[in-house]
């Protein structure tokens, strides 16, 4: 099946991994004109027993099946960072339209030939930075933009994890393959939403130090982005004696803060007055992004997260990490 001339998108996961249990596959199954139809995983097995569990058609164990399948014109890529533009530019050149997991690739060499790619088969990619549709996040941006609590002056980032609470996939503290440690998996979502809000910075800063030794990513990153009239400031530490975890905004009338890595109502304070503004996640949170993923493959509405936007939180977290 080709790309041109369909009204369903039929998908094939590359990667059907742990977020694709709850976050992302059912998502794919229940959003309009989608349906997933293959999956794969290096391990045969996990692979058919997820086909089962989720009643998926067809699995295999090599990502050449899923871009063979004639059937398939979409390709979820949820891969470890490691292997993004290596199958988001074979799908692409296989003839499919790509959803692409975060961040888009662990270079920016690897980011510019996922671009090209795209620009040179015609095919459609978006990048799963599914924060951006989320309806709180979505309240969140309509609040600071809106001047509720009037012009912006300061954003403040804390992310503070206990190592022992990190994630079991050793592959997340691993920089050869998630290209950093939890803060690149994790904090890529809160800079992408920041830059998707308020444009990229005009300076960026940061620090990062290993300081327990616990695996070869860094525990600890401080960051700073300058956006002309205020900055975002983060202190983030994965090896912490306690767990934290929030986003604070301040406006010259107040202030709204939210947790983005947790379930978390919008806490608003406009001129002393405190209130509470409840948007619950969905159960399978990408399905708001799917939808919107979905139209644009099918019916050419805006991109909501191409490969040029999808990287600029790639290529500040090389800032960050004075990697350029």
């Amino acid at each position: 099946m080709t790309r041109e001339g369909t009204q369903m998108i039929r998908w094939g996961i590359i990667g059907c991994g742990d977020v694709t249990e709850v976050k992302s596959g059912p998502a794919l199954q229940k959003a309009e004109r989608s349906a997933l139809v293959h999956v794969m995983r290096r391990d045969g097995a996990k692979a058919a027993d997820y086909a089962k569990r989720h009643d998926v058609p067809r699995w295999s164990d090599t990502a050449e099946a899923v871009l063979a399948d004639e059937d398939v014109n979409a390709v979820y890529v949820a891969t470890p960072p490691s292997s993004h533009a290596q199958y988001a530019i074979a799908a692409l050149q296989a003839g499919k339209h790509v959803l692409l997991e975060k961040p888009i690739a662990m270079t920016a060499a690897e980011s510019d030939a996922i671009e090209q790619a795209v620009a040179q088969t015609g095919g459609k990619l978006s990048v799963a930075y599914y924060r951006r549709a989320l309806p709180r996040f979505e309240k969140l941006r309509e609040i600071v933009q809106d001047s509720t609590i009037g012009a912006v002056s300061l954003i403040e980032v804390r992310q503070f994890k206990q190592a022992e609470r990190q994630s079991a996939q050793s592959w997340k503290t691993d920089p050869a393959i998630g290209g950093g440690g939890s803060f690149v998996d994790m904090q890529s979502h809160t800079l992408d939403w920041l830059t998707a809000v308020f444009g990229r910075p005009v300076r960026v800063n940061g620090v990062t130090k290993n300081t327990r030794g616990l695996h070869d990513a860094e525990d600890f990153v401080s960051f700073e982005l300058e956006f002309g009239g205020f900055a975002a400031v983060g202190l983030c530490h994965y090896a912490a004696p306690h767990e934290e975890e929030s986003v604070t905004i301040y406006g010259e009338r107040g202030t709204v803060e939210m947790g983005f890595f947790r379930p978390s109502e919008i806490s608003l304070t406009v001129d002393g007055v405190q209130r509470s503004l409840a948007l619950p996640d969905p159960a399978h949170v990408h399905q708001p992004f799917v939808e919107r993923v979905v139209s644009y493959f099918l019916d050419d509405t805006p991109n909501p997260c191409g490969a040029d936007a999808g990287r600029v939180s790639s290529d500040l977290i090389d800032q960050i990490y004075q990697r350029v």
